[in-house]
């Protein structure tokens, strides 16, 4: 007999937020059910099935995308490919540390044996090692510019300079605000004629998801231009501008990406760390050109000072 088990039930047994298990299935691994009483969102069996695959291959950090090829496919030489191409990226990043700590090494070896250093000797030394490193691109990212790339424990990190907008916000507080908040920015960019163009962003607001209750806050905000009137029940939201670390690019997981976010900020190797004058944290919702969304982590950050 199918079972329908709540959203509410299944993030508590799994240790899966319901906000990531709203983003898989809004990336279609899986689909539910809503109760017609409470209007939750229920799970059959094979959307378990489906929810507990995906977690475990998150675990591999497999991306979205490959996971869905997988539960659509259920084909054994499909996964190898999809492991192997994982594999071959691990490889990679291995070797690039390596090649890091090689080019490290022999710099050392050279100025070690140097009686003096001027300038013109150390750039005649760093040239042949610096070569064969990657050169950075200077590009544009989503309307922000793109500053260097970092490699952090995990995955590589962009630095982009965000001019500084106005927005227009609104917040929720229950039990899926993510759901209310959005569709009322969507509804109004709309109505508004202004969805093209603008920038939607998601923040978490108070109170923050706790274990004592199932209920918390979250907002949207669109970037606007100057002159637009904001009406309510939408808000007028200043965004500062300055200095974004960016993280993860996987598709509908930003939970994902905020894990990723706590373990780069401990990284004391790592010379920015995060800007509380400057909150929050940003989710930028892209939608994806065949459903799905894509967050990007888009957190604040500056320059340590030494100690």
């Amino acid at each position: 007999m199918n079972m329908f088990v709540p959203i509410s039930k299944v993030s508590a047994n799994m240790g899966i937020s319901s906000r990531t298990l709203r983003y898989w299935e809004a990336a279609g691994l899986f689909k539910s059910f809503r109760d017609a009483q409470s209007g939750w969102r229920m799970y059959d069996d094979y959307a378990l099935q489906c929810i507990r695959v995906t977690n475990l291959l998150r675990r591999l950090d497999l991306s979205i995308s490959d996971i869905k090829q997988v539960i659509e496919n259920e084909n054994i030489e499909f996964l190898c490919s999809v492991l192997k191409k994982r594999l071959s990226t691990l490889n990679k990043a291995h070797l690039d540390l390596d090649m890091l700590r090689a080019a490290i090494s022999e710099i050392i070896d050279m100025v070690e044996n140097k009686s003096a250093l001027t300038l013109p000797i150390l750039e005649n030394m760093l040239l042949p090692v610096a070569l064969e490193r990657k050169k950075h691109i200077i590009t544009k990212m989503q309307g922000a510019f793109l500053m260097e790339n970092l490699k952090g424990k995990h995955d590589e990190v962009k630095l982009i300079k965000l001019p500084a907008a106005r927005a227009a916000a609104f917040s929720w507080v229950g039990i899926e605000p993510e759901d209310k908040a959005y569709g009322t920015v969507k509804d109004w960019l709309d109505e508004n004629k202004l969805h093209g163009t603008a920038r939607i962003f998601g923040f978490n607001v108070e109170p923050y998801p706790s274990d004592e209750s199932s209920a918390y806050g979250f907002g949207y905000c669109a970037t606007i231009p100057e002159g637009v009137e904001i009406a309510a029940p939408l808000y007028e939201m200043k965004l500062p501008g300055g200095i974004y670390a960016v993280v993860s690019d996987y598709e509908g997981d930003p939970s994902y990406g905020w894990k990723k976010v706590f373990e780069l900020c401990k990284d004391d190797e790592w010379e920015w760390e995060y800007d509380d004058d400057r909150n929050p944290g940003l989710e930028e919702h892209i939608e994806g050109a065949e459903g799905g969304v894509i967050i990007p982590i888009l957190f604040p950050v500056k320059r340590k000072v030494e100690k």
